[in-house]
């Protein structure tokens, strides 16, 4: 009686990731990484091999951080601040197309010959290349249609000008340009299929980059030149026109006024100083005649003569005072009708007469005097006014004058400046040098650069080991097989009896033949150990037993695990019989040369009896009961009572009787004859059987037979085993035996 349990089954230590296991998965997967590896070498190898020898020459050149200072004004043309970008910048220079369609142009015939891909050879590989290019360019056309933006058409392109195209297209693919860390050296290297051809082209493009640096800054200097020259002889005709509008102005101003300003200033400065003169004397002249004016009218002239100075005019008072002396003395002498005093009295009427008739021209003359004054006073005053109107004119167009005098004096200053600036960069048109220079020249390679067939062959050995073994891990972790023993027991929930390893045989009579050779290595006991699992689980019973051993689908080393045990059996000194069930791809006759008289389907049908059908296996002391060829159809005629009677006869007359089933999954056969047997092993290859097919299977024999079941794996790499093998306290056998129906 069987007894089912669905007690849940301890998985402490299903999800420890054991590394020694991980590598071992890895490594039973060594086939597919092998392949891959060498594979992928030699698909790199025959690849590399195909292409066209290719030699790479280098050169060299430095940009110089280093400034000449020769002329102490600023330079025309300034040196390179050199900074990251700068370098970048200079190095993108030496692959832009001005630059390469320069050196081309100025390449010899014959080297330009050599540099044209049109007499090159093509390998194989750059045929397909460009075969599958053009198919590409044909569908897009095919798809989108004809590009607005497609260059132009050959007979649109002059020829020479298409040749320069090609040879600078095939440069600029050859060419490879970077620097050198964070220095200022910038490395030049051409790669063709010709020595010779990759040092000069090398050359001539570092040459070219030179020569065409030094000649930008030259013709930078000879355009600053040109402008300069430009310039001055503009500001020369400035200064001129400046100069004659100074002198036009001045010429015209003489002309219009006479005289000059400082004629005028002279002019003003001594009118100034006379007018200052003539109101001094006409204040003078006025203040005398006023004071003899006033004297006169409350004095009378008499006493204003007392104040003047004039000589007739004192000598006539010198006479008056001394007839006044002798008519005082007459006057005490004489009366006043004496002639004495009459004559000094006659006198002194005269000389009183006279003076006053000369004070009176006195007077007159005081008065002229100042007559004259005013009027030399207004005159020179109106000279004075006159002068300074000119003055003040010729002080506004003097305005007009200075300013056309400082716009010439600066624009003389600006021709002057141009001038020295015109004479320091015409000398240093001379002194220009390039911003790098040449550090090392490309030599002639001595070897091939590319195609590198050791390295490209290694490379391809790894990426192909790499793919393999990233195969092998996703084909691990993805895989619908089982890896280990315990995988098994947790999907069907069946103990897994042991892990049958791969052994270094392809036949059945190999392993035998191993298994008699090497009776106690690590393979022979998976096998004792398997037989003696076996056995522990066949129920309690007279006579033999019956074990059936199938798979869920084929090639997973049921025969071989059924003549391994059978082997075991006769080594134990126990009898034991194989029954070959398996009617459609047995090969047990031809391998061990079955010759009994009678057959399977004979004993099955009565045709003979059971013993005249049984072939001994001498070599390894078991019995052999099969067909002398595949009969498919034996099964659809017989009767299961004639199959259970045959079972219990052989069980009758061995200790164990091993039938040897076809698939489950593939063969309805099994699922018929399971009916009869003890126990039923299902046997699973590792990494190969899928878990579905094992699981169907398993319900299928569930459903038609009650048989204890178990399982056992086969091709189990030794590295990717565990210390244990799907023992009973790790699993819950739904089948615990308590005896037999």
């Amino acid at each position: 009686m069987l007894v089912r349990t669905d007690t849940p089954v301890s998985t402490s230590d299903d999800d420890r990731v054991e590394l020694r296991r991980v590598l071992a998965d890895i490594w039973s997967r060594k086939g597919l990484i092998l392949a891959s590896t060498f594979g992928f070498a030699i698909l790199f190898f025959l690849l590399v091999s195909q292409v066209t020898s290719r030699y790479t020459a280098r050169a060299t050149v430095m940009l110089d951080p280093r400034s000449v200072q020769v002329l102490s004004s600023e330079a025309v043309v300034s040196d390179l601040t050199l900074n990251k970008a700068v370098l970048e910048t200079e190095a993108a220079v030496l692959r832009s197309n001005l630059l390469l369609e320069a050196v081309v142009r100025d390449l010899d015939p014959d080297v330009r010959e050599l540099l044209d891909p049109r007499n090159t050879e093509t390998s194989t590989l750059e045929s397909v290349t460009a075969f599958v290019r053009r198919q590409l360019t044909a569908l897009r056309t095919a798809i989108f249609g004809s590009s607005a933006m497609e260059p132009p058409a050959e007979s649109e392109v002059d020829a020479e000008e298409q040749f320069v195209r090609r040879l600078s297209m095939a440069l600029r693919r050859s060419i490879t340009v970077w620097r050198e860390g964070d220095s200022y050296l910038i490395y030049v290297s051409v790669e063709t299929e010709n020595p010779r051809l990759s040092a000069t082209l090398a050359n001539k493009v570092v040459e070219t980059y030179i020569n065409r640096q030094l000649e930008d800054r030259k013709s930078a200097v000879r355009g600053a030149t040109e402008f300069l020259q430009a310039r001055a002889d503009e500001l020369r005709s400035n200064v001129e026109q400046a100069e004659n509008e100074v002198v036009d102005f001045r010429n015209t101003q003489l002309a219009e006024s006479g005289q000059s300003q400082a004629t005028l200033d002279q002019q003003l400065l001594e009118l100034s100083t006379q007018l200052s003169v003539a109101r001094a004397d006409l204040a003078q002249s006025q203040a005398r005649y006023m004071q003899i004016q006033s004297v006169i009218d409350q004095e009378g002239i008499t006493a204003a003569a007392d104040l003047l100075t004039s000589p007739f005019v004192v000598t006539l008072r010198q006479q008056l005072s001394e007839l006044s002396r002798e008519r005082a003395e007459l006057a005490t002498r004489y009366n006043l009708d004496h002639p004495e005093r009459q004559r000094v009295e006659v006198q002194i009427d005269l000389l009183s007469d006279e003076l006053r008739q000369e004070v009176n021209k006195i007077v007159a003359t005081m008065r002229n005097d100042v007559e004259v004054a005013r009027s030399r006073t207004a005159s020179v005053q109106s000279s004075l006014s006159e002068i300074e109107t000119r003055s003040a004119e010729l002080s506004r167009a003097g305005i007009i004058l200075r300013q056309l005098e400082r716009q010439a004096e600066s624009v003389r200053a600006n021709y002057e400046s141009l001038l020295n600036r015109l004479n320091e960069t015409r000398s240093t048109e001379e002194l220009q040098r390039p911003d790098a220079r040449l550090v090392e020249t490309a030599k002639v390679p001595g070897a091939p650069s590319a195609p590198r067939v050791t390295l490209m062959t290694v490379f391809g050995g790894a990426v192909g080991f790499s793919l393999g073994l990233l195969m092998a891990a996703i084909l691990n972790l993805s895989g619908a097989g089982f890896k280990r023993a315990e995988q098994i027991e947790k999907t069907i929930n069946l103990p897994v009896l042991t892990s049958l390893l791969k052994g270094p045989w392809n036949t059945s009579r190999g392993m035998l033949r191993h298994l008699k050779n090497s009776p106690y290595d690590a393979i022979s006991e998976r096998f004792r150990q398997l037989r003696t699992s076996v056995q522990m689980r066949l129920p309690a019973a007279k006579g033999g037993h019956c074990v059936l051993v199938t798979s869920a689908v084929a090639g997973e080393s049921k025969t071989s695990t059924i003549l391994g045990l059978a082997h075991l059996e006769s080594l134990a000194k126990r009898s034991c019989i194989v029954l070959d069930l398996d009617l459609r791809r047995s090969h047990l006759a031809q391998d061990f040369g079955y010759a009994a008289p009678g057959s399977l389907a004979d004993a099955l049908t009565g045709r003979c009896d059971v013993g005249n059908a049984i072939h001994r296996v001498q070599d390894y002391g078991f019995d052999l009961l099969t067909n002398h060829s595949p009969m498919p159809e034996l099964m659809d005629s017989i009767t299961d009572d004639a199959l259970r009677k045959l079972i219990e006869d052989l069980k009758s007359r061995y200790d164990l009787v091993l039938v040897d089933a076809a698939p489950v999954m593939l063969v309805s056969d099994t699922l018929r004859i399971s009916r009869f047997a003890d126990a039923i092993l299902l046997l699973v290859k590792q990494n190969r059987t899928r878990r579905r097919a094992v699981t169907e299977a398993v319900r299928k024999l569930e459903e038609f037979s009650d048989a204890t079941m178990v399982a056992a794996m086969t091709f189990t790499d030794h590295r990717t085993e565990s210390d244990t093998y799907g023992a009973a306290k790790t699993y819950n056998s739904k089948y615990l035996i308590r005896g037999r129906q």
